[in-house]
């Protein structure tokens, strides 16, 4: 059977070993990055639940996987993605960000995943979040997306919040495009919920999906909380809890910072 990007079987555990490093030693370094909490990761498999920020680029993601990766912590994970990374990035690009755990955000590989050992990072927010204006850059964004619950719940695993701040000042993001997306089907025919408008390098203006950009150096702060159980009580009740923890996180890291680009 072909294996093609976004398959669990294309992850390469032989090419992480061999990239994940430098990755996030370069996302580390131009960010002055700081992470905290991996004491909190459980030894065995679990769903991470994460709010990503930066359009496009997605550095705290990158940051994120790069670090577990290279933690040497186990179990092996995988992180969901988005059908626009395989299907519209360039094939040698995609091929190497599936190498690098990227699968397709499909219920049933994240449920056989589970199932062979992995955890699975997921980001309920999707564009909306890596979209949402630079005004609430520090807001803990699901769109109302309760999907990963379900998923922790029917695998029988724990739920790991994973928060991070300052990602998003690595652009201005204006305006999210919502509502122009919906206009323009977008989200019916590409599942695009954003078309944002964005400022930054070298592009200045721009509108609709970033072709790449160059980061501003924007510092970055990363934490993981404590496992919270996706057993008993309604799914609405436990989202609202993996949220608020989040957000409180997210609060507190945000304080910490002087001005954008500077704390």
């Amino acid at each position: 059977m072909e294996v093609r990007p976004g398959d669990l079987e294309a992850c390469d555990p032989e090419f992480q070993r061999r990239h994940a490093g430098w990755i996030t030693k370069a996302v580390r370094t131009w960010f002055r990055a700081d992470i905290q909490g991996m004491e909190h990761l459980p030894d065995g498999p679990f769903v991470g639940v994460g709010n990503h920020s930066g359009g496009v680029l997605i550095p705290d993601t990158l940051l994120w996987v790069g670090t577990y990766h290279t933690s040497g912590r186990k179990p092996p994970m995988v992180t969901l993605a988005h059908d626009g990374m395989f299907d519209a990035y360039p094939k040698r690009l995609a091929s190497a960000l599936a190498k690098l755990g990227a699968v397709r955000a499909r219920k049933e590989i994240a449920a056989e995943a589970l199932r062979r050992g992995f955890a699975v990072q997921v980001y309920p927010g999707g564009d909306h979040d890596a979209c949402r204006p630079f005004s609430r850059r520090n807001e803990i964004v699901f769109a109302g997306r309760k999907g990963y619950v379900e998923l922790a719940r029917e695998a029988g695993v724990p739920i790991v919040p994973v928060v991070s701040v300052g990602a998003h000042e690595a652009l201005v993001v204006l305006s999210d495009g919502a509502s122009l997306a919906k206009r323009l089907g977008l989200d019916r025919r590409f599942r695009l919920k954003a078309f944002p408008i964005t400022l930054c390098l070298p592009w200045g203006i721009w509108l609709g999906p970033l072709p790449g950009y160059l980061p501003l150096p924007a510092k970055m702060s990363l934490r993981v909380l404590p496992p919270i159980s996706a057993e008993g009580g309604d799914i609405d009740a436990i989202d609202a809890r993996v949220r608020a923890s989040m957000q409180r996180a997210a609060d507190e890291l945000a304080r910490r910072r002087r001005f954008p680009w500077i704390g």
